[in-house]
């Protein structure tokens, strides 16, 4: 637990607010979002902003081979955006996809560590540090930093249109609740 909470501390400290309030228009104006990851956490958190994004409505789809990050980003329009997710922003495919994508004029929010190579193909840079240990036995504490920047920018979404988001999310809600039953405190969906 102290390894998790020092991750997110300094991860925290990393975020610069004006940055989040910039991604989240990015999102809620994108015609499209693409979100790339690979690898173990980077997948994970593609697919996690997936699911957290398609709750308000918003087209969203995630990719996590290197071949498919590299068609996607040659095929984005102008009004699409990438959320690029790399723990450590030295994955190749991930970086040359960013790349692509700006080339082609959509934006790239990139989560991932200041000053990396994937940073430096970005738009914006929601930044997160992954301070590991030699410890190889326990799964590293980054991946909750990257989870509560994708639960931010979830958050920030919902909140710029609360009305739509609460609809989307009640439905949600309602359909799950008639299929697994039990009380109505229910996680939604997670």
């Amino acid at each position: 637990y102290e390894a998790i909470k020092n991750t997110l501390d300094l991860s925290r400290k990393l975020l610069v607010e004006a940055d989040i309030k910039l991604a989240v228009s990015y999102l809620q104006n994108a015609r499209m979002i693409f979100c790339i990851g690979m690898g173990g956490g980077s997948s994970i958190g593609s697919q996690e902003l997936q699911y957290r994004l398609f709750r308000f409505g918003m087209p969203v789809c995630s990719y996590q081979d290197g071949l498919l990050t590299r068609m996607v980003a040659a095929a984005v329009e102008p009004q699409d955006v990438v959320v690029a997710i790399s723990l450590t922003g030295n994955t190749g495919e991930i970086i040359d996809s960013a790349a692509i994508a700006r080339q082609y004029g959509a934006k790239v929010i990139a989560i991932t560590k200041p000053g990396s190579q994937l940073a430096a193909n970005a738009d914006i840079v929601l930044g997160l540090q992954a301070p590991e240990t030699d410890f190889i036995y326990k799964p590293s504490a980054s991946r909750y930093a990257m989870l509560a920047i994708i639960d931010v920018l979830a958050t920030e979404v919902a909140k710029l249109n609360k009305r739509k988001s609460r609809d989307k999310l009640r439905r949600v809600k309602l359909s799950l609740d008639s299929h697994r039953g039990g009380d109505d405190r229910q996680p939604l969906g997670d």
